[in-house]
């Protein structure tokens, strides 16, 4: 059987990365004798997160009330000579019983709220860093956000974020630019650790990110190629290569600023996708305003070709197309156009608030997908204490079914997430 490219590349990548691992040790150790920056302190990192989320979908007999709370507890230790090392710890629970679907199949009369019981580790990690020839590498149990997160991030709006497992390295190599690249070996989802289904709480990866960003004269460009074998789920092996421009320019005296995005992306099966796909991946968004107040407009379009929809099963997915998540990317694809805007509130402690409107329209044709208004506030009363509330209503117009929800969050945090 004639083999693909993009499992002949995979092999490259895999070559490659073990070749540069044998002078890894050498290289480092060489390097730490050298260091010489000032060393990191250690320290704590504290988390307590509660929500309340109110839901209403027209699929459930009844309505939800989910009360969950997260405690993250971490610590970091300054090794010397650039060596550090930090481990971090997550529980959800479910406060005053549990009406919601947590996903996991328990509670099926309510509407889904994604944040099932959970005890795990979320990060450990052994970390060095040499200012003088500006590297990082970071090896073990991470959260990976690469850009906006579309395509890989930690998800960090459920209770329990996503982390991957392998090998991070950062290079400031010129003046302006920073080469990054990470070889990930596992990714632990947000589900956590206590899901009844095994195949859901992780999944094995033979992952290579690669990523540039350099800084222009306006703005800066970002390329990259994220090439994802998925051992676990083979319809989620992709390879997507993209380039990005994006950035804000302050216009006048006054202090109005601004500010874009330009995103093209194709991605393509990979490995041992059992499919065949090339689909296309644009966002265009232009912002501005001041700090008071500002404006956006925008379209996202994820492509599909009637079968398969653009994967983006790594990224963080209530930041895109609506904070209800009322629906998955149809395999026609889905074209969101947006309109918000954004600013902060003449109050004594600092607040700020959004406001989205979105319509979506499937890529292929055909009837509309709906609509989705979202809006929150957000203050922050201090000392490491911050209270807020969303909002989304969803209208599915004939496509799905209506869905409402409305979050209460206080979160309280202390020291520093490394």
């Amino acid at each position: 059987m004639r083999e693909r490219g993009g499992a002949s590349l995979g092999r490259m990548l895999n070559k490659a990365w073990r070749r540069s691992c044998l002078g890894l040790a050498g290289t480092m150790a060489a390097m730490s004798a050298a260091a010489g920056e000032a060393p990191a302190e250690s320290a704590p990192y504290l988390d307590l997160r509660y929500r309340y989320s109110n839901l209403y979908s027209q699929s459930a007999p009844l309505r939800g009330h989910a009360n969950t709370v997260r405690l993250q507890f971490g610590y970091r230790w300054a090794l010397g000579n650039g060596w550090s090392a930090y481990a971090e710890g997550t529980a959800v629970r479910s406060l005053f019983g549990r009406q919601y679907d947590d996903t996991s199949g328990r509670r099926l009369p309510y509407p889904i709220e994604a944040d099932p019981k959970s005890t795990g580790l979320t990060n450990a990690w052994l970390e060095y860093r040499n200012d003088k020839v500006r590297v990082r590498v970071r090896v073990g149990r991470q959260y990976v956000v690469m850009d906006n997160g579309r395509f890989v991030s930690n998800n960090g709006w459920r209770q329990t974020p996503q982390s991957f497992e392998g090998v991070g390295v950062a290079w400031k190599a010129w003046t302006g630019a920073e080469l990054g690249y990470h070889w990930l070996d596992q990714v632990n989802r947000t589900v956590g650790e206590d899901f009844p289904d095994r195949m859901q709480r992780r999944w094995k990866l033979n992952a290579h990110l690669l990523h540039l960003d350099q800084a222009l004269p306006l703005g800066k460009l970002t390329a990259y190629g994220y090439f994802i074998r998925n051992s676990t789920r083979p319809a989620n092996s992709v390879r997507t290569l993209g380039v990005r421009w994006s950035g804000t320019r302050k216009l006048g005296p006054d202090g109005a600023r601004l500010g874009w995005t330009a995103e093209l992306a194709r991605q393509h099966d990979y490995g041992n996708n059992p499919a065949r796909f090339s689909l296309g991946y644009h966002l265009a968004e232009v912002s501005y305003g001041y700090a008071p107040f500002s404006l956006k407009a925008g379209e996202e379009r994820l492509g599909g070709n009637g079968t398969t929809p653009l994967v983006v099963a790594y990224g963080a997915a209530r930041a895109f197309n609506g904070w209800v998540g009322a629906f998955r990317i149809p395999a026609a694809g889905l074209r969101d156009r947006y309109a918000g805007a954004s600013g902060s509130l003449p109050i004594a402690r600092k607040a700020s608030w959004q406001v989205v409107y979105r319509h979506f329209t499937p890529v292929l044709g055909g009837p509309a997908l709906g609509n989705e208004l979202d809006a929150g506030v957000l203050f922050d009363v201090g000392s490491g204490v911050t209270l807020e509330m969303q909002y989304g209503d969803y209208r599915a117009h004939g496509y799905g079914v209506d869905e409402r929800k409305l979050w209460l969050i206080a979160q309280y945090r202390f020291g520093h997430q490394p």
